[in-house]
């Protein structure tokens, strides 16, 4: 019996559920998968990332707090928030002095985000929010925030394009949107939803952004800024 031809199926069926499962998430296989995978790994999310602080609060939190430091109670945003990454950062620094919303359509990983946000005192008039909820559609009026935030995850959203339509929508003309680009060969491995720097940008632009601006963040991730285009 040969069995080269099946070794060659079983290795390419893994090869195939690699891809499917672990380098894209679940995102071939529709929302409910990748929420279910999100809450899989809740847990271990943290641990997994292994966040570092100083460099979180250097590209994320600080330069936030300081764009939005002349503003009045600021309203940010933080779509497909996980474990409270941003609101947390927000909620621990010093400079920012308003209102964060995190918004996930993984219970599991609110769950988790709602305990740590519970553990931070409210100062300075701070104050956060948790809501289930996916990126598309916005539970939230036109010109609502202040700034709007989506880390390491617009790869993994049904809809990158739609999902950016909703964010600038509910900006307020002048807002802040940070945001990743997904680079590397992993990145490539999404096809359809790779989207090189100058099309991000060129993307970004099409739909009511100016001034945007990519740096270098991280290995596998660019970070990306913008303001919503102001009404003339």
């Amino acid at each position: 019996m040969n069995l080269i031809p099946i070794i060659l199926i079983v290795i390419a069926v893994g090869f195939l559920l690699y891809w499917l499962l672990v380098m894209t998430e679940g995102v071939y296989l529709g929302q409910r998968v990748v929420v279910w995978l999100y809450d899989l790994t809740a847990n271990k999310y943290d641990g997994i990332k292994q966040f570092d602080i100083v460099h979180e609060r250097a590209t994320i939190s600080i330069p936030l707090s300081q764009t939005l430091a002349g503003q009045q109670k600021p309203l940010v945003l933080d779509v497909a928030t996980g474990t409270g990454r941003v609101p947390i950062l927000l909620m621990q620094e010093a400079g920012f002095a308003g209102r964060v919303v995190g918004l996930d359509a993984a219970g599991k990983m609110l769950a988790i985000a709602s305990s740590k946000l519970e553990a931070i005192p409210a100062e300075n008039g701070k104050s956060s929010a948790l809501i289930q909820q996916t990126a598309v559609l916005l539970p939230f009026p036109g010109n609502t925030f202040d700034a709007v935030t989506c880390l390491e995850a617009m790869e993994f959203l049904p809809s990158a394009e739609a999902a950016l339509n909703e964010m600038v929508r509910v900006l307020q003309p002048g807002g802040t949107l940070m945001t990743t680009r997904r680079k590397g060969y992993e990145a490539r491995m999404f096809f359809d939803r790779y989207h090189s720097a100058e099309s991000f940008e060129s993307l970004l632009q099409d739909i009511g952004f100016t001034e945007v601006r990519t740096d270098v963040w991280q290995i596998n991730y660019d970070l990306v800024t913008a303001r919503k285009r102001s009404v003339s």
